[in-house]
């Protein structure tokens, strides 16, 4: 009798925390629903002070012709990506940020890498888009998929100089491949904005955003879910843990406002990584992910300059 009295104790227990540890999976790690930008009133926004720049910018870029483009990832997932051919003999692979549509993620920096006289390879991270998967994983499995993709190009276009850009994951994602990207010969420079340090801060910072106060609870529930059925460790996972052993050439980017990720990471990563060629600019005022479309100017300007001494030559 005693052991059915104490069978039902821990159903009774586990049960409602099994149900609170799959609610952190779907409502953090899941596919999400992605809302393109240009259905929205973008005054209504965070984005307001930047909509007619942004709305010129999304459509320039949807009227643009690509070539669509899959690869595997390591697990056997079907990425996407599209690729946008300028001619060049130069190409930048790009990557947003956590459910975000590429092309509503990457704007001002896509059409400024276009003007700088770069091809752009386009990517949607896992379970986002129009890839394949259920499950993101802030960069940690994203970082494999970045591999696969600078796999393909070498392929394609053997010799051919690379640029990776990331924005906010996309930046994560960057950093936690840094120490495999060392090695290989076609990654000319790295451009990362917004990156956080790790998942959990991330999503720490977007709940004190949310709630106006810290959720510890959540956050653990959170890092345990994924543990547990995804099998990665968001509080462990430091992007930054490679970056004194990088030689990229590497330039940062952060918005001041930014209340998602502070700009102290990025000015940590700026001092932290082992590139001799780094630069790193603050756009006063910006938020998160907002500071290429709010320093559009300034940051092509410093980037071209960046850019002239790793090439050396005008770009």
């Amino acid at each position: 009798m005693l052991l059915y009295v104490l069978l039902g104790i821990l159903i009774f227990v586990a049960l409602p925390l099994f149900g609170f540890l799959l609610y952190g999976l779907l409502k953090t790690y899941h596919r999400g629903k992605e809302i393109p930008l240009e259905t929205l009133d973008l005054e209504q926004t965070h984005y307001a002070p930047y909509a007619d720049e942004l709305s010129a910018a999304i459509a320039e870029i949807k009227q643009m012709p690509y070539e669509p483009v899959r690869v595997k990832s390591r697990d056997g997932i079907t990425l996407a990506a599209r690729y946008y051919d300028f001619g060049f003999d130069r190409t930048v692979i790009a990557l947003h940020g956590y459910r975000a549509i590429p092309y509503n993620n990457v704007h001002a920096a896509f059409l400024a890498f276009r003007d700088l006289g770069f091809n752009i390879l386009l990517v949607s991270h896992r379970a986002h888009f129009e890839s394949g998967g259920r499950f993101i994983t802030f960069g940690q499995k994203e970082s494999g998929d970045l591999l696969c993709w600078i796999d393909y190009l070498r392929k394609r276009d053997p010799g051919r100089s690379v640029g990776l850009y990331g924005v906010s994951m996309g930046c994560a994602t960057i950093c936690y491949a840094a120490e495999t990207l060392n090695g290989i010969p076609e990654i000319a420079f790295l451009v990362l904005e917004c990156g956080y340090r790790t998942g959990y801060e991330s999503v720490s910072n977007s709940l004190r955003d949310a709630f106006g106060r810290e959720k510890p609870l959540l956050c653990r529930t959170v890092q345990t879910a994924g543990k547990l059925f995804l099998g990665i460790d968001m509080k462990r996972c430091d992007t930054d843990a490679a970056l004194p052993g990088v030689g990229i050439p590497a330039f940062f980017i952060h918005g001041g406002s930014d209340r998602l990720v502070p700009v102290s990471d990025s000015e940590a990563r700026y001092e932290t990584i082992g590139s001799s060629i780094k630069d790193i600019v603050i756009v006063k005022g910006a938020g998160h992910a907002e500071a290429f479309l709010a320093g559009r100017s300034e940051i092509t300007s410093r980037l071209r300059e960046f850019l002239n001494r790793i090439y050396k030559q005008e770009i």
